[in-house]
């Protein structure tokens, strides 16, 4: 048997392993407060891996409507929509429209996460870290994962 020799010259960036152009990934936003809208939209820009496109909603009616009539890939939803949390709106996401929720939260804490995993988020972000690139790797644990999303479609 001979031995081949395979050229393992393939650069830094691994670009056998991932497509060079961006994916457009379509995500709605539901946080109730304005500025954090703005604040996640900003820093999701300049990512090196995917373009993404928002839809935003300030409440639970707004972002069920939004649901009812687009589709989209992901949605980041944040944990405290003006006087009460998120999770039935997590849980409805998950359950009814099979919608990946990543939580964002300023209230980073043990219980919080455990609730959220237990209403179905597949992913979690805290507010104080929002970079584009853990907004990105976020979203593509979430939409590469077993479960499906951009990698099935």
């Amino acid at each position: 048997m001979a031995i081949q020799d395979i050229d393992m010259d393939v650069g830094s960036d691994f670009q056998y392993l991932a497509p060079s152009a961006r994916e457009t990934v379509r995500v709605l936003l539901v946080d109730d407060d304005p500025t954090d809208r703005e604040i996640i939209v900003r820093a999701s820009r300049g990512g090196e891996q995917l373009d993404i496109c928002f839809t935003q909603c300030g409440t639970m009616r707004e972002a069920r409507a939004s649901v009812d009539r687009d589709r989209f890939d992901l949605a980041l939803v944040d944990y405290w929509l003006g006087e009460e949390t998120s999770i039935p709106l997590i849980q409805e996401f998950h359950y009814k429209y099979n919608l990946p929720v990543v939580l964002l939260t300023g209230l980073d804490t043990p219980e919080v996460r455990r609730c959220a995993f237990r209403a179905g988020i597949a992913g979690y972000l805290s507010k104080d870290g929002l970079i584009v690139q853990a907004i990105e790797s976020a979203a593509l644990g979430v939409l590469y994962s077993a479960a499906g999303g951009v990698a099935a479609r």
